[in-house]
């Protein structure tokens, strides 16, 4: 796996640097994890790291946005041409991507945000603009409101899609709020965008995290100290 950013905090008992190069140590491989990890485990591990991400201070949360807006552009611009990216509108305790937002939004990229359907599990992406009304949707997230015209976006043509997260490990497997949203999302994608973790250092798991058939992996994940592509 490839880490980058700014000389800092250990990602994962290394500095980040400019580079772009492997570094020795940096984001390594985890053990295999056992498939059949109880629920009971991830429950558990869910409210210790909501937890540990309540703890952060607006300011501490202030300054890692920016410093996570400058990362993702970093690693976005390293991906090559890209026009479809998928985001989220993040709750207080997510790490945000407004900053990102603005900038995404000026360079002309085709953005789309996500829609929580009256179904169990639906889940759709719409266009967001910047003069997009947002509200209040199910389960109390912000999301874009739909207008009658409006169609959602086909995942097959999506280039990458920006995701929260509670947990990730080493290996780019991600844990999520339990309700399987994006799971069923990609699952449901003939070809699977670039799926990068948008994320604070405090959310990485040192331990593997329990995994499931179904859980979808990252390809990517972004902190404010940097960057970790997770290569297969």
């Amino acid at each position: 796996s490839t880490v980058q950013g700014k000389p800092t905090a250990a990602f994962s008992g290394v500095s980040f640097h400019l580079r772009r190069k492997p570094i020795a140590g940096g984001c390594p491989m985890s053990q295999h994890v056992n498939p059949h990890q109880t629920r009971d485990h991830k429950s558990a591990l869910r409210r210790t790291l909501k937890d540990r991400r309540r703890g952060l201070t607006f300011q501490d949360r202030k300054h890692h946005h920016r410093h996570i807006a400058a990362h993702l552009a970093d690693l976005l611009a390293q991906r090559g041409p890209l026009q479809r990216i998928a985001l989220y509108l993040a709750t207080p305790d997510e790490a945000a991507l407004s900053l990102w937002l603005t900038s995404a939004q000026a360079s002309g990229l085709e953005l789309f945000a996500p829609v929580v359907g009256l179904e169990k599990g639906q889940m759709a992406f719409y266009p967001i603009e910047p003069n997009t009304p947002i509200r209040r949707g199910r389960l109390g997230l912000q999301e874009p409101v739909v207008q009658d015209n409006d169609r959602p976006i086909n995942p097959d043509t999506l280039d990458v899609a920006l995701v929260p997260l509670l947990g990730f490990d080493d290996q780019g497997h991600r844990l999520g709020m339990g309700g399987g949203y994006y799971d069923r999302y990609f699952s449901s994608a003939e070809q699977r965008p670039w799926i990068v973790g948008i994320a604070y250092d405090i959310q990485r798991s040192k331990e593997p995290l329990p995994t499931e058939p179904w859980d979808i992996m990252l390809d990517a994940v972004v902190t404010e100290t940097g960057s970790c592509i997770f290569h297969r």
